[in-house]
């Protein structure tokens, strides 16, 4: 490819990686996924660029799957043609429309731009991940209009029925992925979508935000993610809060953990049990669907502990 030359070697772990004048590229092992997606981008040719995973990394975003370090995660390509080195195999890129407008440069790496990254992440990572992508770039101030006009322009992604139900089930008020899993998974098992950081008046004129929340029924779920909510002092705060919103002004919260990612059913079973006592009266088809949904969950994990996640949500 026009002045591209680029030779590979074989790692340890049985990888083929780019080797190019000055700049050895590791596939993962240690290095920071930002470097490598930098030093990569300077080997490669003009049409070559980083994406997917990798870009939302690069503006700043994780979606790199729960429990993956960034050292482990190998830098993604896309490009519009077929890419093959002057001296080695093709390259591990995958094809695909790239109009100018879609490609930028951050940070000394040619990626993918942010609204791109954004309705790439969404059409290709695995449901409840898409979803938690969509929700960081929303609140990175991307636009769901931007997203769907960009959509209609590109072969794959224009008039694709779970693409248009996801950018639907986006939300920019999720404060954590936790959150986005939480209820990309109570609307897929058929209750009512929940508000977001639902507003409550709490003393002294300060205002509580519920993280997910049913406001006829004053019934909330809220993750604790590892990230904010250990310690002595962030525990202690938590309970005072939802102790104060269950007395005063009736809510029941949901504590939600880690653990929902592996053992959804229980924390659900909680919500429809909440619900009902609140006064929810669900039609026979949506009660249907959340036993069925709740019957498989239960199935899935047999009732075995839940392999727990080494994502900080």
């Amino acid at each position: 490819m026009n002045g591209f030359s680029v030779t590979w070697r074989r790692t340890a772990a049985d990888s083929i990686v780019p080797v190019g004048p000055g700049i050895y590229f590791g596939a993962g092992g240690g290095s920071p996924l930002a470097d490598r997606a930098a030093a990569l981008s300077r080997l490669l040719p003009p049409d070559a660029v980083i994406a997917r995973r990798t870009a939302a990394w690069v503006w700043g975003i994780d979606v790199l799957p729960p429990g993956v370090s960034e050292t482990d995660w190998d830098v993604e390509l896309i490009t519009p043609r077929p890419a093959e080195s002057a001296t080695g195999p093709p390259l591990q890129a995958e094809h695909a429309e790239l109009p100018p407008g879609h490609v930028e440069e951050r940070a000394g790496v040619r990626v993918t731009s942010r609204t791109r990254t954004a309705l790439d992440c969404t059409r290709w990572l695995p449901r409840s991940e898409a979803v938690a992508a969509l929700d960081q770039f929303l609140r990175q101030g991307v636009d769901t209009d931007e997203l769907r006009t960009m959509a209609r322009a590109l072969e794959g992604y224009r008039g694709n029925r779970r693409l248009r139900e996801l950018l639907r089930l986006g939300d920019r008020g999720a404060a954590s992925p936790g959150e986005s899993w939480i209820r990309t998974a109570i609307v897929d098992a058929g209750f009512p979508r929940p508000r977001t950081q639902v507003p409550v008046a709490g003393p002294d004129d300060r205002w509580f935000y519920v993280d997910l929340g049913y406001e006829d029924y004053r019934v909330g779920m809220e993750y604790d993610g590892e990230r904010h909510h250990t310690g002595r002092a962030a525990r202690a705060h938590d309970e005072g809060r939802r102790r104060w919103l269950t007395k005063e002004r009736g809510w029941q919260i949901i504590p939600v953990t880690k653990l929902f990612l592996s053992r959804p059913a229980p924390y659900l079973e909680a919500l429809l049990t909440a619900l009902l006592q609140r006064g929810w009266n669900p039609d026979p088809a949506t009660m249907d669907r959340i036993t069925a949904r709740l019957t498989s969950l239960t199935r899935r994990t047999g009732g075995r502990p839940a392999r727990q996640s080494r994502r900080p949500w």
